[in-house]
């Protein structure tokens, strides 16, 4: 992944990172450009699932993208599974 400076929008280098949570990761980067020299903190964080992971976390919830192909199949009733099968935590969000 290339991460470009916000400034002079040339290559950034990752100096450092550290896991926050099993799903985002705080990056401390660095501009190449030595005119430049910006450091800053950035996040990754998993925003939504394409394809459901064969080897899930318990612990990491991740909701199922609107275009996801195993949501485009439910829609199509080519596959019936019920929101809790995918993933045993969304039962949580659906009761409140």
């Amino acid at each position: 992944m290339r991460i470009k400076c916000p400034h002079c929008g040339q290559t950034a280098k990752i100096r450092t990172s550290r896991a926050m949570s099993e799903s985002v990761v705080e990056h401390h980067l660095q501009c190449q450009n030595i005119e430049c020299a910006h450091t800053w903190v950035a996040h990754t964080a998993a925003v939504r699932t394409i394809a459901p992971s064969m080897t899930p976390n318990p612990k990491v919830f991740i909701p199922l993208s609107p275009r996801s192909p195993a949501v485009k199949a439910a829609e199509k009733n080519q596959l019936e599974l019920p929101m809790e099968s995918l993933h045993p935590r969304a039962m949580a969000l659906n009761t409140g």
